[in-house]
C-alpha cells in the first residue's frame, strides 16, 4: 500500500497485495525493488512487466527503489544514443566506429514475428552486441538484423 495514508493518489485498497499472495494470479512482488509485476512466459522465455497502477482502484503502486540499484540515463546520453542510431545503420559502421563489442551474443535478442496469412508466428533470434564503455550512464546494445542493418538501443547501467 506504499504511502497510501500520505498520498491520496497511492493505492490503498490492498488488491495488489492480495493478488501477489494468491498463487493462482500471475502477479508477484519484489521486495528488493519494492515493485509489483505480472509474470510473463512465452515458451521457455520468462519475464516481468512492472505494475505502476493498481488495476482495481487506479491508485499508484508503491514507490520503486530500483534507482538504488541502477543508474539514471542522463538526457545527454539519451541524445547521443539518438545521434548514434541516426548515424550508424549497419554492423560494419558500428564496428568501424567502436571496434569489437565488450560482449557478443549470437542469437541473443529474440523477437516474435506475428502470424501472417494463416502461417503461425515464430520467434526470430538476432545477434546482440553490447558496448559497456561508450557512454557513462548507459550500456549500448546493438541488435543486428539478418541484412546486417542495426537497431541501437540501451540498458541502464547497474550501480
Amino acid at each position: 500500500m506504499g504511502n497510501a495514508p500520505l498520498d491520496p493518489y497511492d493505492c490503498g485498497c490492498g488488491w495488489l497485495e492480495h493478488a501477489a499472495a494468491d498463487s493462482s494470479v500471475p502477479i508477484d512482488f519484489d521486495p528488493q525493488t519494492n515493485e509489483y509485476y505480472v509474470k510473463v512466459k512465452m515458451g521457455e522465455i520468462e519475464g516481468q512487466m512492472f505494475i505502476k497502477f493498481c488495476p482495481n482502484c487506479g491508485g499508484d503502486a508503491p514507490v520503486s527503489t530500483r534507482d538504488k540499484f541502477f543508474s539514471v540515463v542522463s538526457m545527454e546520453d539519451r541524445n547521443r544514443l539518438f545521434e548514434f542510431a541516426s548515424k550508424y545503420r549497419t554492423k560494419a559502421e558500428v564496428l568501424t566506429a567502436w571496434g569489437q563489442p565488450d560482449e557478443n551474443h549470437p542469437g541473443g535478442y529474440g523477437i516474435s514475428n506475428p502470424e501472417k496469412e494463416g502461417h503461425a508466428g515464430a520467434m526470430v533470434f538476432l545477434d546482440l552486441m553490447r558496448y559497456n564503455n561508450i557512454l557513462p550512464t548507459a550500456i549500448i546494445e546493438v541488435i543486428v538484423r539478418p541484412d546486417d542493418r542495426v537497431n541501437i538501443s540501451y540498458s541502464v547501467r547497474p550501480k
